[in-house]
């Protein structure tokens, strides 16, 4: 066999490298260089994809014009030597029509799938769950729901922490129990336990707290169980869910960030 006959792998042509064409949501475009964008979305087969659309910033572009946060689209895509590129993109669905504060929260929700995910991860019902929360976001509380859609996008990326047992003792939590949360243990102390932990950023973890999680978590947003949000619990649940995120991430949420100036 003469040697170098096949090509290296970063050596392939464009032609000869794989195409992802599937149903896409977009999670986050900025400009890149002088006439492209940079786009980060979230495919139903594939998962998390990132690519270049070149000359998506020119005004008779399209395809660029299309690519707009929460849009539905389908795209096809070339894998590149460094980072792949658009070759296509067909409109399915435009982004709904938010007010400000539905906006915020659906910031919210597509940056946590960004920075919670991998690239080229398949997770369906992980789609479908976005999909579908985006799509509440004008019919119930967008607050409840960007929360729910957080505590389960925990549980299907393996991140969820542990709130039914003492992660300290591992002894049942009754709702009557005093409890606290540790981002760094990765979940609920016991009162027993605490005094151990005392110095990781301890958060109340109550029982109310611990059923509106559970609440959140099994929440049906086409029919949810009747069910009365306590403003403490609320805001208690909110705090160790945001700063369990960063913890797992030492990210900053900038949509979070926004958020909280909105509220301000």
């Amino acid at each position: 066999m003469t040697k170098g006959f096949f090509p290296k792998k970063d050596e392939m042509t464009d032609n000869e490298r794989e195409l992802l064409q599937d149903e896409a949501i977009v999670l986050h475009v900025r400009h890149w260089q002088t006439a492209d964008k940079y786009v980060v979305c979230f495919t139903k087969k594939y998962g998390k994809l990132r690519f270049i659309a070149y000359g998506a910033r020119y005004v008779k572009n399209v395809q660029g014009r299309l690519l707009q946060p929460f849009a539905c689209v389908n795209i096809e895509v070339q894998q590149g030597q460094k980072i792949d590129k658009l070759r296509s993109c067909e409109l399915v669905r435009l982004p709904q029509a938010f007010d400000m504060q539905q906006m915020a929260y659906g910031a919210v929700a597509a940056e946590l799938t960004a920075v919670l995910t991998e690239d080229r991860e398949p997770q369906e019902e992980l789609y479908a769950l976005l999909k579908e929360t985006l799509a509440t976001l004008t019919k119930r509380n967008p607050r409840l729901v960007v929360l729910s859609f957080a505590i389960k996008l925990l549980g299907l990326t393996g991140f969820a922490p542990q709130l039914s047992h003492c992660v300290g003792c591992g002894r049942k939590l009754e709702e009557k129990d005093e409890a606290w949360f540790s981002p760094l243990q990765g979940g609920a102390l016991c009162a027993d336990c605490r005094a151990a932990y005392a110095g990781e950023g301890l958060e109340p973890c109550g029982g109310g707290t611990r059923r509106l999680w559970q609440w959140l978590e099994q929440l049906d947003f086409a029919k949810p169980a009747p069910f009365a949000v306590r403003g403490g619990d609320l805001m208690a649940l909110e705090r160790l869910l945001y700063k369990f995120i960063f913890f797992q991430t030492d990210k900053q949420l900038n949509s979070l960030n926004f958020l909280n100036q909105m509220r301000l």
